[in-house]
């Protein structure tokens, strides 16, 4: 197996604020572009372990369980803000 490296603190400390602030946006702008918001960002998530190298992301699973969980959780998150009057 490849060599290992850490992922930066930064980096989780700063995708963990971003979570917690488009949640928190939920409650000023709307709990419907909350839920696309989270939908594009994971979205994003997939696309980024996708192309960023090995060494670079997370790396817990393989790549291609990563990627489709991410894909998932996107594909639900888009219906369900779409389709759920949520306020």
């Amino acid at each position: 197996m490849g060599e290992r490296t850490r992922t930066p603190l930064g980096l989780a400390v700063g995708l963990t604020a971003a979570v917690v602030a488009i949640a928190l946006s939920g409650l000023i702008v709307g709990v419907d572009v909350a839920v696309l918001a989270l939908a594009a960002f994971a979205a994003a998530g997939a696309v980024a372990r996708i192309v960023i190298p090995v060494g670079r992301t997370f790396e817990v699973r393989r790549r291609a369980i990563d990627v489709g969980v991410l894909v998932v959780l996107a594909a639900a998150l888009l219906f369900l803000g779409l389709t759920t009057p949520l306020g």
